[in-house]
C-alpha cells in the first residue's frame, strides 16, 4: 500500500476552472483524469506512457504561446489548462481530418464499430464534413500477420500502441513499423507470424478496427454483450477478466483496466482465447457409469446412489483409510473446502490436490505480493520460470529487469528469454551474482524440488535484506486448496490435521490393492502426474474410481463412474492466487443441461451419504477465514510437502526433463478448436554438445525410447542453454504424453530423421 505523497511532492494547478494537487511530473492526460474530464488520445496509454504521435489529445495552457498535447506534458506549479474552447476545438477537429483521409468508411462491417475512439471522437469534435477530393489510398484489408490476429492495414492510424507494447511491456521486439508516409504500415520484423503468449493484448490496444481477433471477428456488437467481471484460473496468477457472453456464448475475454494489483491491465493469450471448450460437442453433459467396458447415461440420482453405496460398503470392509479424494486447481475455494470437509467427517484423511509435479503452492510469511515482484533490484528463478507457468507474472519480471533489475536463472533447461539474464549453475553462483547494494529480492519457484527451495532461501537470505518468496505453480487454485484444507496433513486455515496418505502414497495403496473408492475432481493426473505409467496403473487398481470433468479427459477414461462439471465461467466462488489475494468468480453462463458444479456434486454426494454440511452462508465465512488465515509455521520448501524425492535416472542415456507449455495441457485446452493453431508440437530440446554429439540439427525428428515406452516424432530443437545429458520434452500433450516416460528417468534418442532428408523425400 502506497503512501501518502509528501507536500513537497506535490504541485497544484487548475483544469477547467478546478484546482486540484497532483503529484510533480504527472501528465496532463491523466491530471484531467482527477476532475472528471477526459482528454481524447490514441497513441498514448496509461501502461505504455507518452509516445507524442497522434497530436488529438490537444489543450491550451495559459502562457504557452500555441497548444500542448497533453500526452507528454507534465503538470506544473500554477498552470492553468483549459481541455476545451474554440482553439483545441479547432486544433482536434484538424487531426481527425488528417485522420480520415485514407481512412475508410467501413464503421458498418468493422468489429470496432460501437467502441472505437476514432468513431468516438469524430462525433465529438470532428467537423463532421471532408475537404477531401482525391481518391483513399488503398492498402490490403485482411492480412494474416499470425495465428490470433488480422490486420486491415486501411484502418491503421499508425498509433503505434502495438509496436509498443510488443517492444516494452512483451519484450519480444516481433511488430515494427515499415516504410513511411502513407505507405507506413504495421508488420513483423521478419516476416513471420506474429507469435508469443501476449498477442491478444494487441488487438485491445488498438484504438480502431485494424487489429481485430480472429475468434471475434464478425461475431457481435458490443451493445449485444452481456459482461461479467471474473477471474482468470487458467493459472496461479488470477488475472481479473471481463467475459463478453451471447446468446448462451462466451464470445471473447478482456482486461479489466485498473486492475494493477493482479494483472497490470494485461491478459495471457491462454487466458484470452481459451474459451471455446464451453460450446465443445465433446462436453460431458450427463453422467456416464462403466459397464462392460463401455460407458452408459445414467440419471444424477443414481449417480449418487450408487457412488455413495461404493463408499459404504468400503467404510464397512476396511474402513475410510480405503477412500480418497484428489481436488485439483479447477475447484473454487468454497468446493475445495466442502471436499476436504466431506471427506473428513467420513474419517478420511486420505486428502491431496498436488497430482502433479508441484508439491506446494504456500510460500509462507516470505511471500510477497506481485507488485512487490516488480519493485525488486535482483530475481531470482529455481525451476521452470513462470514464462509458461504463469505469463502474466512474467511480465512482472520483465517490467522490474525495464527498471535495472538482475534477472538470475538457476540451472534452467528452458530456452533463453527475450530479456537481459544471466544463467547459473546453482544457488550459490545465484547469490554471488547479486549486487551487494541491492535490499530487495525475489526467489520463484516452481513448487517441485522442495529440498531446492530451501537451499536457495538459505543463500539468497541475509541481514539487511528483504527476501521475497513465490510459488508459480501448475494449477490454478492450487493456494486456494491448500488454505481450504485438501492436504493429508493440513486441514482449514493450515491447521494441523491427523496425517494421511499424499498422492504418491494414494497411488501405492492403490496398487497394493488397498484403495477401494477415489474421487478425482478437476485433475487429470493420467496425463500430468510425473511417472504416468504408475499412475495409470494405479488408477486402473482402484476398486472404483470416480472422476468429475468437462471431458473425456485420460484420467477419466480409466474411471468407473464420469460425472459432467461446470467449468470456469459457469460458477461462482473464489480462489486464492499465488500471492495470497482472495479473488472472487462470478458465473457468466449457466451450464448446459444436465451438468452441476463440484459444489453441487459434493452436496449431492453428502445428501446421499446424509452427511450433514453447513448452509452457504457459514461456508462462505468459513472459506473466507481459511483463505486469510497466515500460513503459520509453513516454511518455503517446507519438508512436509516434499514427499519422496525421485532420484536421477542412472546408467547410460540422457536425462529427461519435463517442461510446461502455455498451450499444452488435456481437457479444456484440447477441446478448443479456438487453440489449435496455438498448440505446441511434440518437441525436444537438446544441449548443444548431445545435439552435435548424436549428429541432430534444429528441426530433425527424433523418437525417444524410455522404460516406460517410446515417444515418436518428436521435432529437435537445440539449445544453448540446456545443461549437457539432458534433453527437454513439453508435457501435457496427449498425442506425446511424456510422463509415459518418467520424469527424470534415463532415455535413449533412436530414428534421427534428418529435416533436409524429409524434405528431398
Amino acid at each position: 500500500m502506497s503512501s501518502a505523497p509528501a507536500t513537497s511532492d506535490l504541485v497544484t494547478l487548475t483544469i477547467d476552472g478546478v484546482p486540484l494537487q497532483v503529484r510533480k511530473g504527472t501528465l496532463l492526460v491523466e491530471a484531467a483524469k482527477l476532475v472528471k474530464q477526459e482528454i481524447p488520445v490514441y497513441c498514448y496509454h496509461t501502461k505504455l506512457g507518452p509516445a507524442g504521435l497522434c497530436r488529438v489529445c490537444l489543450v491550451e495552457v495559459e502562457g504557452m504561446p500555441k497548444l500542448q498535447i497533453g500526452c507528454n506534458t507534465p503538470v506544473a506549479e500554477g498552470m492553468v489548462v483549459r481541455t476545451r474552447g474554440e482553439s483545441v476545438e479547432k486544433g482536434r477537429a484538424m487531426v481527425l481530418e488528417l485522420l480520415l483521409v485514407n481512412h475508410p468508411l467501413d464503421c458498418p462491417i468493422c468489429d470496432k464499430g460501437g467502441e472505437c475512439d476514432l468513431q468516438d471522437y469524430a462525433m465529438a469534435y470532428g467537423r463532421g464534413s471532408s475537404d477531401l477530393a482525391d481518391p483513399k489510398t488503398s492498402k490490403p484489408k485482411a492480412v494474416d500477420l499470425g495465428p490470433t490476429i488480422v490486420l486491415d492495414e486501411e484502418r491503421c492510424v499508425v498509433c503505434q500502441r502495438c509496436v509498443r507494447f510488443d517492444d516494452l511491456i512483451a519484450g519480444e521486439r516481433q511488430l515494427v513499423l515499415k516504410d513511411r508516409g502513407h505507405r507506413d504500415m504495421i508488420a513483423t520484423a521478419t516476416g513471420d507470424p506474429y507469435r508469443h503468449n501476449f498477442t491478444g493484448n494487441v488487438t485491445e490496444l488498438c484504438p480502431v478496427g485494424a487489429l481485430t481477433s480472429k475468434t471475434y471477428r464478425f461475431k457481435s456488437r458490443p451493445w449485444d454483450l452481456h459482461r461479467t467481471e471474473t477471474s482468470c484460473t487458467q493459472c496461479s496468477v488470477g488475472c481479473r477478466i471481463n467475459v463478453d457472453v451471447r446468446n448462451g456464448t462466451v464470445l471473447r475475454t478482456m482486461s479489466v483496466e485498473g486492475d494493477d494489483a493482479v494483472s497490470d491491465w494485461w491478459l495471457c493469450d491462454r487466458g484470452r482465447y481459451n474459451v471455446g471448450y464451453i460450446d465443445a460437442p465433446e462436453r460431458i453433459k450427463q453422467p456416464l457409469l462403466r459397464r462392460d467396458g463401455t460407458f452408459m447415461q445414467i440419471g444424477w440420482d443414481d449417480a449418487f446412489a450408487i457412488w455413495a453405496k461404493a463408499i459404504r460398503s468400503a467404510l464397512d470392509a476396511r474402513g475410510p483409510e480405503s477412500i480418497a479424494a484428489l481436488g485439483g486447481g479447477r475447484l473454487t475455494n468454497e468446493e475445495a473446502y466442502l471436499l476436504a470437509r466431506s471427506m473428513r467427517a467420513l474419517g478420511v484423511k486420505n486428502i491431496d490436490w498436488r497430482t502433479g509435479r508441484q508439491r506446494q503452492a504456500t510460500p509462507g510469511s516470505s511471500g510477497g505480493t506481485l507488485l512487490d515482484l516488480e519493485r525488486a533490484g535482483a530475481i531470482v528463478t529455481i525451476g521452470e520460470s513462470p514464462a509458461q507457468l504463469a505469463p502474466v507474472m512474467d511480465l512482472r519480471v520483465r517490467k522490474a529487469v525495464r527498471h535495472g533489475a538482475r534477472f538470475i536463472r538457476v540451472a534452467s533447461h528452458e530456452a533463453a528469454p527475450t530479456m537481459p539474464h544471466l544463467d547459473v549453475a546453482d544457488v550459490a553462483a545465484a547469490a554471488a551474482a547479486i549486487p551487494a547494494n541491492v535490499t530487495r529480492v525475489a526467489l520463484l519457484w516452481d513448487g517441485v524440488d522442495s529440498a531446492l527451495a530451501r537451499a536457495a532461501f538459505a543463500a539468497l537470505e541475509r541481514e539487511g535484506r528483504t527476501l521475497l518468496t513465490y510459488i508459480s505453480g501448475e494449477q490454478g487454485n492450487a493456494r486456494g486448496a491448500e488454505a481450504m484444507g485438501m492436504l493429508p496433513f493440513s486441514g482449514p486455515g493450515y491447521h494441523i490435521a491427523d496425517t494421511g496418505r499424499d498422492f504418491a502414497g494414494i497411488c501405492a495403496d492403490a496398487l497394493a490393492g488397498k484403495l477401494d473408492v477415489l474421487a478425482i475432481f478437476g485433475a487429470n493426473p493420467a496425463l500430468n502426474a510425473a511417472d504416468g505409467v504408475r499412475v495409470r496403473d494405479a488408477l486402473q487398481a482402484v476398486g472404483f474410481l470416480v472422476v468429475t470433468e468437462l471431458f473425456m479427459t485420460e484420467t477419466a477414461k480409466l474411471a468407473s463412474l464420469v460425472l459432467p462439471a461446470a467449468g470456469a465461467f459457469e460458477k461462482s466462488g473464489s480462489i486464492v492466487n499465488l500471492a495470497g489475494d482472495v479473488l472472487p468468480t462470478a458465473a457468466a453462463l449457466a451450464p448446459p443441461d444436465g451438468v452441476l458444479s463440484d459444489f453441487e456434486i459434493i452436496t449431492g454426494l453428502a445428501r446421499a451419504l446424509e452427511i450433514e454440511l453447513p448452509d452457504t452462508e457459514v461456508i462462505e465465512r468459513a472459506t473466507i477465514a481459511a483463505a486469510a488465515a497466515l500460513p503459520v509455521g509453513i516454511a518455503f520448501g517446507d519438508e512436509r510437502f516434499a514427499g519422496t524425492a525421485k532420484e536421477s535416472g542412472h546408467g547410460e542415456g540422457l536425462l529427461l526433463q519435463v517442461t510446461h507449455h502455455a498451450f499444452a495441457g488435456g481437457g479444456t485446452l484440447a477441446n478448443d478448436v479456438r487453440l489449435a493453431a496455438l498448440r505446441p508440437l511434440p518437441e525436444a530440446a537438446f544441449a548443444s554438445a548431445d545435439a552435435e554429439r548424436l549428429g541432430i540439427r534444429n528441426g530433425d525428428y527424433v523418437d525417444l525410447v524410455g522404460s516406460g515406452g517410446t515417444l515418436h516424432d518428436l521435432l529437435a530443437e537445440v539449445r544453448d542453454s540446456l545443461a549437457t545429458g539432458n534433453v527437454a520434452v513439453i508435457g501435457g500433450l496427449s498425442d506425446a504424453a511424456a510422463n509415459a516416460l518418467a520424469e527424470r528417468s534415463r532415455v535413449r534418442v533412436e530414428n534421427i530423421r534428418h529435416a533436409d532428408a524429409l524434405v528431398e523425400a
